[in-house]
């Protein structure tokens, strides 16, 4: 007795997908349709150290903040090849930036400043802290309240001024804000923590060169 092979409609339609496929793509691109692209590859670059110019560690003493929601996200730009590298910055119309003054006290500027892979994410926690010394009423409305309840970007500029990698960008792409927050007496300041997860390692603000850059950012200063 003679076996009869049962009609399949799905390999039919798949049979067909993949004839369209050859006739308008051709071979290689019929294949790369199915291609699995996964989002990290391997490192390309070297894992040493610059000799010649060695790392220059800490924070300069003035960093910015905003609004994140004062953003203007149409003026946000970033370089072609690398988007951790933003290139463009602005805030809305009318919208003002603000200045974080964090000089040495008894500890370096924005001491305790770090960024630590989370693993069960595979983001990274970066977490940013400085001294406040404002007290009463006006500061608790103006400032410590609102650093608890709202997001907010900052921008912080390294001691290194290698130019890539100078100006540190934090809450671009979830909006940094405080986690914890302390007023001591003995030192009479307010102990500021703002933290949050982000995809990025790394965020910076970069553009052509750390003259160029510094420019910028002392412009968003100058309008604080």
């Amino acid at each position: 007795m003679k076996k009869h092979l049962k009609f399949n409609p799905i390999f039919t339609i798949l049979a067909l997908v993949c004839i369209i496929a050859l006739v308008l793509f051709g071979c290689d691109s019929a294949f790369a349709l199915a291609a699995f692209t996964p989002c990290f590859g391997m490192i390309s670059a070297n894992i040493d150290e610059d000799c010649d110019n060695p790392r220059v560690i800490g924070y300069e003493d003035t960093a910015v903040i905003v609004n994140r929601s004062d953003i203007d996200w149409a003026s946000v730009t970033y370089d072609a090849s690398n988007r951790r590298i933003v290139d463009g910055f602005a805030l809305s119309s009318g919208k003002t930036p603000f200045v974080i003054y964090n000089p040495r006290l008894s500890n370096p500027s924005f001491n305790g400043t770090q960024t630590a892979l989370n693993a069960d994410t595979r983001h990274y926690t970066k977490t940013l802290q400085f001294y406040y010394k404002g007290i009463g009423g006006e500061a608790a409305a103006n400032v410590v309240e609102p650093l608890a309840k709202g997001e907010y970007v900052v921008i912080l500029q390294r001691k290194d001024h290698s130019g890539h990698g100078s100006f540190q960008i934090f809450g671009l792409q979830n909006g940094i804000y405080a986690t914890e927050q302390v007023q001591d007496e003995t030192t009479g300041y307010w102990l500021m923590t703002m933290a949050i997860d982000e995809p990025f390692a790394e965020t910076e603000f970069f553009k052509q060169d750390y003259t160029t850059t510094k420019g910028l950012f002392d412009a968003l200063v100058a309008q604080a």
